[in-house]
């Protein structure tokens, strides 16, 4: 599969993913306000609970994401994600699922 914004191969298990970006375009990814895209704990400005258990990183961060000016949304599952190309200018992530027949 080729990504959608450069081209080159896409990598990885995205095949149940509409338009998948590349790992070397993901990690251009900015947020609305031109910083870098977050992720788990960092998104949520927070540290981890400290309880003496195992503590997984929270499935949430910024989205969308922009890459190259170009909106994508990302999908937060099993410790990371993956980022996928909205050619439809949608204003939410249920939205691209409804048009990409994810939901």
């Amino acid at each position: 599969m080729d990504c959608p914004i450069c081209g080159s191969t896409v990598g990885g298990a995205t095949g149940n993913y509409p338009n998948p970006v590349c790992n070397d375009c993901d990690e251009q990814a900015v947020g609305d306000d031109g910083g870098p895209a977050k992720y788990g704990f960092e998104y949520l400005d927070r540290e981890p609970d400290r309880d003496g258990g195992i503590q997984m990183e929270p499935e949430t961060g910024t989205n969308p994401v922009f890459i190259n000016g170009q909106k994508c949304w990302r999908r937060y599952r099993f410790g990371g994600w993956v980022t996928m190309k909205d050619e439809h200018d949608c204003d939410t992530l249920e939205e691209f699922y409804e048009k990409h027949g994810m939901m």
